[in-house]
């Protein structure tokens, strides 16, 4: 695995299968992250199936439920009829963040159905940062609920989530989009979806407090620069759109529906060029 010094990576030994495999990578974008709804519509109908699946963020949210087995029609009603209290509450007592995101265990139990990220049908992985080791933490196997909240945990908004020795918050500072994270778990050919959103916007959001989070990463950024781009990377148009909102979910999802389609031609020659089978999840 690549970046192995600098990546945690709690990955199983995963399966013996030698045929190449497609991987899918989810980038965060908080309340963006509903054009991945329309990406992967696209993909259904196309009948593009992507066994490995990596998120960050509102990605990992995705993309866990995409990893669960749920169709994108169901997908498409989950995130039309989301709002804010089922994944957070206001909580004034939080010592290290205004929202409680308890309401987020409840929603995945709702609309996942699964307890364990190991018992995703298809292998998954949710992308977190160590806030006390400064280090980049793959989520591959334990509760599917803790992983998640880990992954979204905004500084400052949400409170970092404990598992085991780790006080884990949003992957975003570690990789927005981590192509790696999809090869280390077997995919052999990426295709990734970018938020258009960056690090950066999200620090003038959350404040201070990321930019000092942010600061050890320096060493990482190096090396992930260093490492293969995806082989098909999409960008939905989400410019000017807030992530913060939770207005304007049709229009997220038909910008993913266009960019799905429009990616649909170089998807299907590098898959063809990789000789990777469809049809077979």
């Amino acid at each position: 695995m690549s970046a192995s010094a600098e990546v945690v990576s709690f990955v199983s030994e995963g399966s013996s299968d030698e045929r190449p495999r497609l991987g899918l990578v989810l980038g965060g974008g908080a309340a963006l992250g509903a054009a991945h709804v329309g990406v992967l519509e696209v993909f259904e109908q196309a009948g593009i199936s992507c066994p490995v699946v990596v998120g960050t963020s509102a990605g990992a949210l995705i993309g866990a439920g995409y990893a669960a087995g749920l169709s994108s029609e169901v997908l498409t009603a989950t995130v039309l009829s989301a709002n804010w209290a089922d994944f957070a509450q206001f909580n004034m007592r939080r010592r290290w963040g205004l929202l409680d995101t308890s309401p987020l265990e409840l929603s995945v139990e709702k609309h996942i159905g699964v307890e364990k990220l190991e018992d995703l049908g298809r292998r998954f992985g949710a992308l977190a940062w160590d806030i006390r080791a400064s280090e980049a933490v793959l989520l591959t196997e334990g509760p599917l609920s803790s992983a998640l909240r880990a992954s979204s945990a905004v500084p400052g908004l949400f409170p970092p989530v404990r598992i085991g020795r780790r006080l884990l918050v949003d992957g975003a500072l570690a990789d927005n989009v981590p192509v790696w994270a999809a090869r280390a778990l077997g995919a052999d050919l990426v295709i990734a979806v970018s938020l258009n959103g960056d690090t950066d916007s999200r620090v003038q959001t959350a404040g201070r407090m990321l930019e000092t989070l942010r600061a050890p990463r320096g060493e990482h950024a190096a090396v992930r620069r260093d490492e293969r781009a995806p082989e098909v990377l999409i960008h939905p148009a989400t410019v000017g759109v807030s992530r913060w909102s939770p207005k304007g979910v049709q229009g997220l999802i038909a910008a993913g529906r266009q960019a799905g389609e429009a990616a649909l031609p170089a998807v299907a020659a590098a898959v063809a060029a990789a000789d990777i089978p469809q049809g077979s999840g």
